[in-house]
């Protein structure tokens, strides 16, 4: 039976002293690859631009370099101005008559075309008269028959005055055929009076157009039985015409100082821009609950451009103000606390806060934060901030007018 020694023999001794010299070598292997690793990421990072310029990586090696904005210019003038007002506004027929039976009858003929133009005066239907006409002439026989013994009695007068003279007759019985003639004076004149009563009802059966202005559509045909109030049309003038737009409360002064101040309405849906009107009438209370106060514009309308009941936009030119200061309108900025622009300071960018009035024609008029001569952004303020650096892609000029 053989032993196994106890103690470490030459071969485990070799064994011993070779894992020490196995694992350093593995050690340096292993280092060796995530050098080689380190080395190739950097390179693919480097290549897929994971370290280029703006990087963390990048801009711990790099100074700070800021891009510049591209952005377009203009400068801010001072020049004359027109005061204008911008409301919404709407056209209306300055007289509108619903056209109204004052008789009932049948109608015996339309005289007009629905829509058609028509003048003051125009006969527009015919009602069914002859009642009216044969009370009309039994009025005239009465009359007539009245006259007659008026003749009479003042004849019986001039003969009891001769006798009366001769003492024929009593005093009694001329004073008699006096107090007659007067009776049948009154008798006359009664008759007259229902002459001419009837001959007003007869101008009731032929309807004439109480305006010039056009039409709308008939609401009864000829054969129709219409009573009295009933509508039978609408007439509205439409040359001239009215142009009605509220004003802000503020503006009252100035235009109660330019009564005869110029106004353009711009048509909604045809764009047609109308001009040629004046303000003709301003209402005599503000509305309360809106603060506006209602005004009328005037427009000659001789082509009837104009129709009752469009909308449009309405300008209202009130006078011109000189020396104030105008930009661009895509130069003015909303933020939180009211409008600003972006103020070129060289090639850096400024917030400056500006208080505007009014913007006419692209142009804005600023009253506080700019003196002239200034030169300001018009395009590409959202890519900006106080202190950007920007690269003007215009030459700045200033605006038109100035």
């Amino acid at each position: 039976m053989s032993q196994h020694p106890t103690g470490p023999g030459p071969e485990d001794g070799t064994a011993s002293q070779a894992r020490p010299r196995g694992g350093s070598r593995g050690r340096r292997l292993v280092l060796a690859v995530a050098l080689i690793a380190a080395v190739g990421g950097g390179a693919y990072g480097w290549s897929h631009g994971w370290f280029s310029p703006g990087t963390p990586a990048a801009n711990a090696q790099a100074p700070q370099r800021q891009a510049r904005v591209a952005v377009l210019a203009a400068q801010a003038v001072r020049k004359p101005m027109p005061i204008r007002l911008e409301a919404l506004g709407t056209v209306e027929a300055i007289v509108t008559v619903p056209i109204r039976s004052r008789v009932a009858a049948s109608i015996d003929a339309v005289r007009f075309a629905d829509g058609a133009s028509v003048k003051e005066g125009d006969v527009l239907f015919e009602l069914d008269a002859r009642v009216i006409d044969a009370q009309i002439r039994q009025a005239e026989a009465t009359l007539a028959r009245d006259k007659a013994q008026l003749d009479k009695v003042k004849r019986d007068v001039e003969r009891y005055a001769g006798l009366a003279a001769r003492n024929t007759v009593s005093q009694v019985q001329l004073e008699d055929a006096r107090t007659a003639v007067d009776v049948q004076d009154a008798t006359v004149e009664q008759d007259e009076a229902n002459l001419q009563a009837l001959k007003v009802q007869r101008g009731y059966y032929t309807i004439r157009a109480p305006v010039t202005g056009r039409m709308g559509v008939a609401a009864a045909r000829p054969g129709t039985v219409i009573r009295v109030d009933d509508i039978l049309a609408t007439v509205r003038q439409t040359s001239p015409i009215y142009v009605a737009f509220g004003v802000p409360e503020r503006y009252i002064g100035d235009l109660r100082a330019a009564r005869d101040a110029k106004v353009a309405i711009l048509l909604q849906g045809s764009g047609e821009r109308v001009e040629g009107g004046r303000v003709a009438v301003i209402d005599n209370t503000v509305d309360p609950q809106t603060g506006t106060l209602i005004s009328r514009a005037l427009f000659p309308n001789a082509d009837e451009r104009l129709w009752p009941g469009t909308l449009g936009s309405v300008t209202v030119t009130l006078g011109e103000q000189d020396g104030v200061v105008a930009v661009p309108a895509e130069a003015i900025q909303n933020g939180q606390n009211g409008t600003f622009v972006f103020l070129l300071d060289g090639d850096v960018a400024r917030v400056r806060p500006v208080s505007v009035a009014r913007t006419v024609d692209g142009q804005a008029v600023v009253t506080k934060g700019l003196e002239g001569g200034e030169t300001v952004v018009t395009d590409g303020q959202l890519s900006l901030r106080e202190g950007s650096r920007v690269s003007v892609k215009n030459q700045p000029r200033p605006a038109a007018g100035s």
